[in-house]
């Protein structure tokens, strides 16, 4: 619930105690009380994972969604963010914090924290705690994904074990949710690593963990099973005994299990499967509007699409709502630009682009594009107008999406050849920028500030921008949008920002997709949300 990083998705995507686990799944479901009201404690959920942990560090991690639900359900973190991105920028509830306050020019920002709070080795958690993760976030040796967020946090003073300060080296709008990005980590256990040594550290065999869950057993690509922690410090705790995640890799294996009664909850539910689940009478569907989006990036490097009325003609010749509702059966909605329709920062006023074939036709041949040889496709300086597309292997939505626009730019005389790529084959390829153009999606953070992807790159700095986008206008603007604590004053220019990129088009804005989720129609409680599928993990019971 603290992570403000961008994720890339890939849409492909205790011995006797396993041993139970193995068989299929009789849940000791909560029973009522004499008065048959109320849920009681007891039972286990089944969460069906499409891949194992890589790691319980999260300074180490990837940053895959799985991996980090499992290390949120195991670490703590100063507060939690709420669902209520939609309206203003997200608000934040108390968890390892109690509260916290910004001095008078607001460059320094106070946490008192919770005295109760414990390790699961009964060691407190305290200040030292905050300012040692602080430490692990901001090393080059240590090397975590989204370092950069800490960019404008100078300092972590401890000032006593309980009160811990955050010194800025700027004001800016997101002070509070950079402060609070990222989970704390202990530092009595993690503290005897040398900080260059945590990329070889097995860190399940030092865990020690302070969440409302403990690791109870972990079998490699199998299961991950973790155990309500009856210490855990933050009323109330978990009604249910376990959480387990089963690792199976294949959707269509995870719904079979579903169906069968062997996996509770399906976190991520194809499209194509959405009418079966509802159609179950022991299943629920849960649908909610995602931070996921897809695009087709174009290489804007490579001479075919480094002018802008091409890049927009192969938007207008992309018929993108035939493809939505082909693809996603209803459940997404175009994509705009730059800035998801959900967040609050979303310029309403944007038109949505029209599939317009002779509007586009007639760019094309602006930019010099015309079959000067009858053979059906366009021509420029003696080259055809064909590509490459690449998408994920094994991704049968993608594989669907490139075809839809395979027969679309055939009718404008493009030829795309459609690739499929192994997915670590794929990201190396698109970090090179060995590519013409190709099928991606990104789920994106609650904190609005477009450099790492809309800024032009900068040499020997990370970023996500890897279609070679570069507009001087566009890096001003958001240069000057990410340092503008005034909310007001930023939407202005984040409307001018989501203006001028959509104008230039350099990607083709696909779809938003909706997050479905599957679970037992006797799991109660379960608040699933925006915020994630266990944002209220503690209130999950089961019913009779």
């Amino acid at each position: 619930m603290t992570a403000r990083r961008r994720t890339l998705v890939a849409l492909l995507a205790a011995a006797a105690l396993l041993g139970s686990l193995a068989c299929r799944r009789t849940p000791a479901p909560a029973v009522k009380g004499p008065t048959g009201e109320g849920p009681q404690p007891g039972g286990q959920v089944v969460v069906a994972a499409l891949g194992d942990i890589t790691t319980l560090n999260e300074y180490q991690s990837s940053g895959d969604a799985g991996e980090a639900d499992v290390i949120d359900l195991l670490f703590p973190a100063l507060m939690v963010e709420q669902p209520d991105y939609q309206l203003h920028p997200p608000s934040f509830a108390p968890r390892l914090a109690t509260s916290w306050e910004f001095s008078a020019d607001n460059r320094d920002l106070t946490f008192h924290l919770r005295p109760d709070a414990r390790w699961s080795d009964g060691t407190p958690v305290t200040a030292e705690d905050v300012r040692f993760t602080f430490l692990a976030q901001k090393d080059p040796r240590v090397d975590s994904v989204g370092m950069e967020i800490k960019d404008f946090i100078k300092d972590v003073e401890v000032v006593d074990p309980h009160t811990v300060r955050f010194h800025f080296s700027r004001v800016y709008p997101y002070q509070l949710m950079d402060a609070n990005d990222g989970h704390i980590v202990p530092a009595h256990a993690w503290g005897k690593v040398p900080f260059d040594k945590w990329r070889t550290t097995d860190f399940e065999k030092i865990l020690v963990t302070g969440g409302p869950f403990r690791l109870a057993a972990h079998i490699p690509q199998q299961t991950i099973v973790l155990q309500r922690d009856p210490t855990y410090w933050n009323a109330p705790r978990p009604y249910l005994d376990r959480l387990v995640f089963r690792i199976l890799p294949d959707m269509a294996g995870q719904l079979a299990q579903l169906f069968a009664g062997d996996v509770d909850v399906v976190p991520s539910v194809a499209p194509q499967e959405a009418d079966r689940v509802v159609a179950d009478p022991d299943l629920r569907l849960v649908e909610y509007p995602s931070r996921l989006w897809g695009l087709v990036g174009w290489n804007n490097r490579r001479s075919m699409f480094a002018d802008r009325r091409v890049r927009r003609a192969l938007s207008l010749g992309i018929n993108r709502k035939a493809l939505v509702d082909t693809v996603f059966r209803g459940h997404a909605k175009l994509a705009t630009g730059p800035i998801l329709s959900s967040m609050w920062a979303f310029d309403r006023s944007l038109p949505q682009l029209p599939y317009d074939q002779a509007q586009a036709a007639a760019l094309l041949a602006q930019a010099g594009w015309r079959d000067s040889n009858g053979d059906g496709i366009l021509e420029r300086d003696g080259k055809p107008f064909a590509f490459d597309l690449l998408y994920p292997a094994a991704n049968t939505l993608r594989r669907e999406m490139a075809l839809l626009i395979q027969a679309d730019l055939a009718r404008l005389g493009i030829k795309v050849r459609p690739v499929q790529v192994e997915f670590t084959s794929l990201i190396a390829r698109v970090e090179a920028g060995d590519f013409d153009a190709v099928l991606w999606a990104w789920e994106e953070a609650t904190k609005i500030d477009l450099t790492s992807t809309w800024s032009t790159p900068s040499p020997g700095q990370g970023s996500n921008n890897f279609i070679g986008y570069s507009n001087p206008e566009v890096d001003r603007m958001i240069a000057i949008a990410r340092e503008e604590p005034d909310y007001t004053r930023a939407k202005v220019l984040l409307d001018r920002i989501q203006e001028a990129i959509v104008a230039d088009q350099p990607v083709t804005f696909l779809y938003e997709a909706n997050r479905l989720v599957a679970t037992s129609r006797r799991l109660e409680g379960a608040d699933i949300n925006a915020a994630g599928v266990f944002f209220n993990i503690d209130d999950w019971y089961w019913s009779r």
